[in-house]
């Protein structure tokens, strides 16, 4: 059965450069606070990399509402390779990322699964 989100409901963006590209990354939360739904949004890119992104987040988005854990889509992002990747800039806990999904995966891994393992900087060292 699908979880639907509010009409009108809490988001948090994370902006960050992987490499030379700015990053985008956008949870929309139910009342509780878990997320409901990704968004992710690059600056420069080509319509079809924008393309295929888009339809990852809209797939994640489609498995969380219908049940799926976060952890399950994030784990299965975390450590993939392509491009953007390498050094990130803008994001407190995390520092370098073999793909923008790796980034992303941790992302929702530190930030709404508590895993501060796969942070590069955890929470106590800011």
């Amino acid at each position: 059965m699908e979880r639907t989100l509010p009409d009108r409901r809490n988001t948090v963006r994370q902006r960050a450069v992987i490499g030379h590209e700015k990053v985008y990354l956008d949870c929309g939360l139910y009342d509780d606070g878990t997320v409901g739904e990704v968004f992710i949004v690059l600056e420069k890119t080509g319509d079809q990399t924008r393309w295929l992104y888009d339809e990852a987040a809209r797939l994640a988005s489609k498995l969380i509402q219908h049940g799926c854990p976060v952890e399950t889509i994030a784990e299965g992002w975390l450590g993939t390779k392509g491009k953007p990747c390498g050094p990130v800039q803008g994001h407190a806990q995390v520092k370098n990322c073999t793909s923008l999904l790796d980034f992303v995966a941790r992302h929702l891994l530190i930030e709404y699964a508590g895993r501060e393992d796969l942070a590069h900087i955890k929470k106590d060292e800011l």
